[in-house]
C-alpha cells in the first residue's frame, strides 16, 4: 500500500509564540516579516557564508550566530560584513537570523536583515542549548508525515502497526490485547511521523483520541471502560502485522524470510497472519512481538533451527559416505 507523504510547515509567528519563552527569543527587527516559513527541522552556522562564500549555503534554514560567528562579526569591516549577509540572505527564503548567548545585535546585522526583510532575534540561551530546544520543536512540527489505516497498539513496549481489509477483526484483535494488558494508541486512523533517526512514531488524532468503532458495539471509550493506564498518545511503530484472510496469500510455514513494508521512507518489519476461526489473533500478536523483541536483539529463532536442521541433515549425509 503506497502511502502519500508531505511535509508540514510552521511560521516564525508560530514559533514565536509557541515557544518564545523556552527559546528566550527576543525580537529586534523586521516585525512586519514573522510570516516567513520554516521548513526543516535543521538548523544552520553561516560561518563561510558571513565572509562571502555562498557555495552550497542553505538558505532555507534558521540561520543561528553562536559565539564564533560572532565573533568574527564583531572583527569585520561593517560595510563589507553588511554587504555579505544581504547576499546572503538574498540567495533563497532564509526564515530569521538568531544571535545567540544573550550577544548584542551588531548594527550591521541589523541593516542587512531590515533591508533583506528577514527577521532578526536574540536569545539568552547558548548555542548548543538553543539548537536543541529550537530542533526538538522543529522535529515534532515539520517532520515528513502521512495518514494510515489501521489499528496502533503498544504491545509489550513494542508498537505494533495492525493492518487488514475492513471488516477483518482489527478493532476486535485491539480490544483483546487491551484486556491482556497492552496499550492502545490509535484506532482507524494513524497519524505517522519520521523523526530524527528515521524513527517512526505514530499518534492518534485529538477527535478520535482513545476511541475505538466495534462492530456490533459501536463507539467505545477506551479510557473510561479499561482506565487511563490503558491509552497513550503516541508510540514509536516498529513492526507492522497485517490480517489476511486464509488462503488469500502465500505463507512462510518457517517464518525465515524477513518482510518488511516502507512507511515514508523507513522500513519496518512485516508479518501477516491469517485469520481462520478459533485462532486467537492476540494471542499470537503479543508472541509476534515478543518474537520480533529476540530478533532486534540478533536472536533469529527460525533462521537458527533452519541451521541446525542443515547441519543435522550435512552430518548424516557424511556418515552414509
Amino acid at each position: 500500500m503506497a502511502d502519500e507523504k508531505y511535509f508540514k510547515s510552521i511560521s516564525v509567528a508560530e514559533v514565536l509564540k509557541a515557544k518564545q519563552e523556552d527559546l528566550g527569543l527576543k525580537l529586534v527587527c523586521c516585525e512586519d516579516y514573522l510570516n516567513r516559513e520554516i521548513v526543516h527541522r535543521n538548523v544552520n552556522r553561516p560561518g563561510l557564508a558571513l565572509c562571502g562564500y555562498l557555495e552550497n549555503f542553505r538558505a532555507d534554514l534558521v540561520q543561528v550566530i553562536g559565539r564564533g560567528e560572532y565573533a568574527y562579526c564583531k572583527s569585520a569591516e561593517p560595510e563589507t560584513l553588511k554587504k555579505n549577509v544581504v547576499e546572503m540572505l538574498a540567495v533563497g527564503n532564509v526564515p530569521c537570523l538568531v544571535i545567540t548567548a544573550g550577544q548584542p545585535p551588531l548594527k550591521a546585522l541589523e541593516e542587512a536583515c531590515l533591508k533583506a526583510q528577514v527577521p532578526l532575534f536574540t536569545t539568552t540561551l547558548d548555542t548548543s542549548a538553543f539548537v536543541g530546544e529550537l530542533s526538538a520543536f522543529l522535529d515534532e512540527v515539520v517532520s515528513p508525515s502521512t495518514h494510515v489505516h489501521g489499528v496502533l497498539v503498544n504491545v509489550s513496549g513494542l508498537g505494533i502497526l495492525i493492518r487488514g481489509e475492513a471488516g477483518i477483526g482489527k478493532s476486535e484483535c485491539a480490544i483483546e490485547l487491551v484486556k491482556r494488558g497492552h496499550i492502545l494508541v490509535s484506532d482507524d486512523i494513524i497519524e505517522v511521523q519520521r523523526r530524527r533517526g528515521n524513527i517512526l512514531i505514530g499518534s492518534c488524532p485529538t477527535m478520535i483520541r482513545h476511541y475505538m468503532e466495534v462492530r456490533g458495539l459501536g463507539i467505545i471509550d477506551v479510557e473510561l471502560l479499561f482506565g487511563v493506564g490503558f491509552t497513550m498518545e503516541s508510540s514509536r511503530i516498529e513492526m507492522e502485522v497485517n490480517l489476511v484472510s486464509a488462503g488469500n496469500a502465500p505463507l512462510d510455514r518457517l517464518g525465515i524470510d524477513q518482510s518488511k513494508v516502507n512507511i515514508l521512507g523507513v522500513d519496518i518489519p512485516s508479518l501477516s497472519i491469517p485469520v481462520t476461526p478459533g485462532r486467537n489473533l492476540a494471542i499470537l500478536i503479543e508472541v509476534a512481538a515478543l518474537n520480533q523483541r529476540l530478533k532486534n536483539q540478533g536472536i533469529f529463532s527460525a533462521r537458527e533451527f533452519s541451521r541446525k536442521v542443515l547441519e543435522k541433515m550435512g552430518a548424516k549425509k557424511n556418515d552414509k559416505k
